[in-house]
């Protein structure tokens, strides 16, 4: 498979957690998981020209994906060194179709594949609701995880907003909340609290829904909790508004449930420190038990465990170069859903719409509804 390439990645926050030897399944590390993301952007969750993050997953060592990543060298005629990326196959019919097979029944990647599906917009308003309306809620010993009522919330300012707001009054409402709970406003320097608190006042009066109007009244009298979201903002704290970060940990989670034991390889990103990546195995490896109003947190069995992520190159791991594709298959059937059509997005929607995880952030039940839209 080559010789081992250094990581890109530099500094004491990237110097444990790096592998650069082939992954191999085993009794140890269980079986071997590659995730790969297309459009992240960090806390910069509006504004750009994607709203969709897509994270690739594949249940396979490397060495069984250098197999299929040199057939599919020789199926496609793509001989370019060091890698293989989507954007090699995007717009490209043939080389789509390739990819396609994979994925098919009786195919090398059936039943190996699933995508964590992130809409950057319903992100928000999830993160909106808890870091205000449920901080406030527990400390009045509400829990408004019980009866799926913080996501129910979530849904409805999504679904609801843009039309009790108007689509500028919303999405001036969002880029409000993003750009006050991100790191880079840990002192309030960009947005205050009365800036946020403004804006919520603004939307409160515009608003023409009544369930839209009802949660804005709520964010109102959420000052104290906002006070407290800047007060408690450390350099070692994760940022709050970084979707990838948690994302990572759920899917190694669903993993973990569905396949047992197992270890995730990620592509290197800089928001994936030592730090970040030893707390996403934590938190995957934590099983949650809803008891009356009471969460009972335990460890999992070893044989449901996330034994280990780390970080590696796609350079270094064919593993990673088909999460890669997978990943980028899974952002062009999200942009088709919002209207965007492409060769990939058509082709591929039927095989990749049954992969998304139904644990995605997605403001819909269920993700099969993702092939629906441009059909209307």
């Amino acid at each position: 498979m080559g010789a081992a390439v250094t990581s890109g990645l530099s500094g004491d926050d990237y110097t444990i957690c790096t592998r650069t030897d082939a992954t191999r399944d085993d009794e140890a590390t269980g079986r071997w998981v590659a995730a790969d993301e297309s459009g992240w952007d960090g806390e910069q969750l509006y504004g750009r020209a994607d709203r969709y993050l897509s994270i690739g997953s594949v249940a396979l060592d490397d060495e069984y994906a250098h197999s299929i990543v040199e057939q599919l060298r020789q199926d496609t005629g793509i001989r370019q060194p060091p890698e293989l990326k989507f954007s090699q196959f995007a717009g490209k019919a043939g080389r789509i179709d390739a990819l396609a097979d994979l994925l098919s029944s009786g195919g090398a990647l059936a039943g190996r594949v699933r995508i964590y599906l992130v809409d950057k917009h319903y992100f928000i308003t999830s993160k909106t609701i808890d870091l205000l309306i449920e901080e406030r809620a527990s400390k009045r010993g509400v829990n408004l995880y019980a009866d799926d009522l913080a996501r129910r919330l979530a849904w409805t300012l999504f679904d609801e907003g843009p039309r009790a707001l108007g689509v500028p009054g919303f999405e001036h409402l969002i880029s409000t909340v993003v750009n006050f709970a991100s790191r880079r406003n840990a002192d309030g320097s960009q947005i205050s609290v009365d800036e946020l608190f403004e804006e919520f006042d603004r939307a409160w009066v515009r608003s023409y829904r009544r369930r839209v109007t009802d949660i804005l009244m709520e964010l109102r009298k959420t000052r104290a909790e906002a006070e407290d979201h800047l007060d408690s903002y450390s350099s070692d704290r994760f940022p709050e508004m970084e979707p990838l970060i948690p994302s990572v940990a759920h899917l190694a989670g669903i993993w973990a449930e569905e396949i047992g034991g197992m270890s995730m390889l990620v592509d290197e990103q800089r928001a994936l420190t030592d730090t970040v990546l030893d707390a996403a195995r934590r938190m995957a490896s934590l099983d949650r038990t809803l008891i009356g109003t009471t969460w009972r947190v335990r460890r999992k069995p070893w044989d449901k465990a996330v034994r280990s992520i780390v970080r590696g190159s796609s350079r270094d791991h064919p593993s990673i170069q088909l999460a890669d594709l997978i990943a980028g298959a899974g952002r062009a059937v999200a942009r088709r859903h919002a209207g965007s059509s492409s060769v990939a997005g058509d082709r591929l929607y039927p095989l990749i719409v049954p992969l998304i995880t139904k644990e995605s952030m997605v403001p819909h039940d269920e993700p099969a509804r993702f092939a629906e839209v441009s059909e209307q």
